[in-house]
């Protein structure tokens, strides 16, 4: 049995297609950089995948955001589980989108968690970081 497990997308923006497809906008590939300790977003968007085997689902579930210097941010995950379960299928997979609108961006670690019914899972989670200062030109 894998264990499971949980990844993070930190992204500027979601939209859903009439299917249902997730499209994330402005994904983070590394640190966040913000130009000045504080800065304020506009949002910013955290999209947890959660994995489990099927053989031990998920039964309860919610995902947790905390900035630096700020307030945890916690959503319940509303968990599903298919009935009767695909043939061969061993993983169940959940996805959930934190929204945190106008968030207040100082340096450090960006906190990240699911909260399940028998514990919790650090996810791994960017960084924010200040821009350093472009030096002033050298005289000719």
């Amino acid at each position: 049995m894998i264990p499971r497990q949980a990844t993070l997308l930190v992204a500027d923006e979601i939209y859903y297609n009439l299917l249902g497809k997730a499209i994330l906008q402005g994904i983070y590939h590394s640190d966040l950089i913000i130009p000045k300790d504080p800065t304020t977003a506009p949002q910013l968007l955290f999209y947890f995948i959660m994995e489990s085997d099927i053989a031990d689902p998920f039964r309860s579930l919610a995902v947790e955001v905390t900035l630096p210097e700020s307030k945890p941010v916690r959503n319940q995950v509303f968990v599903t589980i298919p009935l009767p379960p695909t043939e061969g299928r061993t993983r169940l997979f959940s996805r959930h989108p934190l929204l945190i609108q106008a968030p207040v961006l100082r340096p450090g670690r960006i906190e990240a968690k699911i909260i399940h019914d028998t514990g919790e899972i650090i996810v791994g989670a960017p960084w924010i970081a200040v821009n350093p200062p472009t030096p002033p030109p050298k005289p000719n």
